[in-house]
């Protein structure tokens, strides 16, 4: 009698000690994917759309040369009108 008794308690122990190492797995394994997923980064974004570079800001570009060439030869003749003057 005591024999079946000792095994039925024994048959516990082991019973409920699975039992908790079967949540403590669990809950460390869930533990240790949430902070992974915690800790990813976002995906990168996209690559932009390109500007294109046509005509218009070739344009644009060759007008702003054209002004800083009239702006410096008018300024090299003040320079040589007040030196003549």
């Amino acid at each position: 009698m005591l024999s079946i008794v000792l095994k039925s308690h024994t048959s516990n122990l082991n019973t409920n000690t699975t039992m908790k190492t079967r949540i403590l797995f669990t809950l460390t394994a869930i533990l240790l994917f949430a902070t992974e997923f915690a800790m990813a980064q976002p995906m990168l974004p996209s690559e932009p759309d390109q500007a294109p570079i046509d005509g218009g800001l070739t344009l644009l570009a060759a007008a702003g040369g054209a002004y800083a060439i009239k702006k410096l030869r008018a300024k090299k003749l003040n320079k040589e009108e007040n030196i003549e003057g």
